[in-house]
């Protein structure tokens, strides 16, 4: 594949999206452009995807270990709920 704004052939390599997320992204070596094909974001979408459960009354839900590795969440940590623009946002206190 060539890149989209330079026309230069992309390279294959594994880089770190965000702190502990990694993925195989096409970069491009002049522009440094990088680029994940819709299939490829589908699949680090789906890594990320979870189903609620029940526990008790409550409805709980698995974090993944890369995603709290990245805010420095472990057992046992203090946490603040919110809710913002119909989100939820789990913070660490």
């Amino acid at each position: 594949m060539k890149c989209p704004i330079c026309e230069t052939p992309m390279k294959k390599e594994k880089r770190e999206l965000q702190k502990g997320i990694f993925a195989l992204v096409e970069v491009c070596p002049k522009c440094e452009d990088e680029w994940i094909d819709e299939k490829g974001y589908e699949a680090l979408y789906a890594l990320f995807t979870r189903k609620t459960f029940k526990i008790g009354g409550s409805l709980a839900i698995r974090i993944p270990k890369e995603i709290a590795d990245v805010i420095g969440l472990k057992e046992g940590s203090d946490v603040k709920l919110a809710v913002r623009e119909k989100k939820i946002v789990i913070e660490p206190t």
